[in-house]
């Protein structure tokens, strides 16, 4: 099942702001249902930019709603006032089932801090938000006093530099409430998680770790849980047993891609998976050709395995040394496999390996005089 999207008018109070209703950008998950999400951008609007990134969310299990509120003015009141009714209207669709979060950037992380904290004053009109996050909220400062306040979990990501007073701010809420995390950012600009600004490694980088750490919160309050273990054991299976290609990549995101690291072999999205995986991968494994487990580490959202690959090279192994003619040799390689997951399916996977012990091993590396070692590897 794929992600499924519409359009929706939402109405706001009669006589309540210049306009009597606004649209709204709602995605329902593959999953077919989950916890609702509110997503609040820096221009408080909706482009195919941020579609992509609603998509995004979606996958992870979420049924997301955005609102455009780009077209009105920056009345506090009457900017919480639209977001209230579109949470009462994420309330009513059908495949929302269980709780709601929030995640505003900018000035969405303002009217998120801000709709909290109404919330807070006012236990006859309690919020239906039961978790939040606010990148960079431009009114940081004038926030403190209500961030105390909060009664839910409620990640901010702030960027911080020597010459604000922001890391004194962090520090009075840090001592004052067990329910706001705040995670500091130095060196790196407002607005780094906006689409427009991933222009360089390091602002996406530390746009991945900030958005493995609001997850964080989301899965921990909201949930879904997948089964990161089995779903990898899956995959692996049909790579390893039963080498079916189309079931290998129905366990994997639209945009999925596979890296092995040391031969830069692999793919990306579906299509170019699957012509990977059938004419480089899957059917190129020798015969003999076995996987020894060692450890797995499992994170929210990505898995570590640590495996030893064992096999004879009695023919081209065409992902790890292509072009290279068969030698007949008996090979062990240490492998470290990094695999990230977007909801309940694989979106990336890393391969790591020392490629310098496998052409040592093969006889094509003298490793006379130089700091590598061969199969030695395998056995620590």
């Amino acid at each position: 099942m794929s992600v499924r999207s519409e359009t929706i008018k939402i109405s706001t109070p009669e006589d309540d702001g210049p306009s009597s209703s606004f649209l709204a950008f709602l995605l329902r998950p593959p999953q077919g249902s989950g916890p609702g999400l509110i997503f609040i951008t820096e221009n408080l609007n909706i482009n195919q930019e941020i579609e992509k990134e609603t998509i995004t969310l979606s996958e992870e299990g979420y049924v997301v709603l955005v609102p455009d509120l780009s077209s009105f003015s920056s009345d506090d009141k009457y900017m919480i006032t639209c977001i209230e009714r579109a949470i009462h209207r994420l309330t009513s669709v059908p495949e929302r089932i269980g709780k709601i979060g929030i995640i505003g950037r900018g000035k969405g992380g303002d009217i998120a801090i801000q709709l909290m904290t109404k919330a807070s004053h006012d236990q006859r009109n309690p919020c239906l938000i039961d978790c939040g996050v606010a990148y960079y909220p431009t009114m940081f400062e004038d926030h403190v006093p209500d961030l105390m306040k909060i009664q839910v979990p409620f990640v901010i990501h702030m960027p911080v530099d020597e010459k604000s007073n922001v890391t004194n701010f962090i520090d009075q809420i840090k001592q004052s409430s067990n329910n706001v995390e705040i995670f500091k950012y130095e060196k790196i600009p407002h607005g780094f998680a906006a689409p427009e600004n991933q222009n360089s490694a390091e602002i996406r980088g530390i746009t991945r770790i900030a958005y493995t750490r609001s997850l964080n919160v989301l899965k921990k309050i909201l949930g879904p849980y997948f089964d990161l273990s089995a779903l990898w054991d899956k995959h692996m299976e049909y790579e390893f047993e039963t080498k079916n290609v189309q079931m290998t990549v129905s366990t994997m995101t639209n945009e999925a891609y596979v890296n092995h690291v040391p031969t830069m072999t692999g793919a990306v999205g579906h299509k170019q998976i699957a012509q990977f995986y059938e004419h480089h991968f899957i059917h190129c494994n020798p015969p003999d050709g076995r996987i020894i487990p060692i450890s797995r580490t499992i994170g929210l959202d990505r898995l570590v395995d640590e495996m030893v690959f064992c096999f004879t090279h009695t023919q081209e192994v065409d992902w790890v040394l292509p072009g290279v003619a068969p030698t007949n040799k008996y090979v062990e390689i240490p492998l470290v496999v990094i695999v990230n997951f977007r909801g309940d399916k694989l979106h990336s996977e890393h391969i790591y390996w020392d490629q310098a012990s496998v052409l040592a091993q093969i006889g094509l590396l003298n490793k006379e005089g130089l700091p590598i070692t061969g199969a030695e590897q395998a056995k620590k």
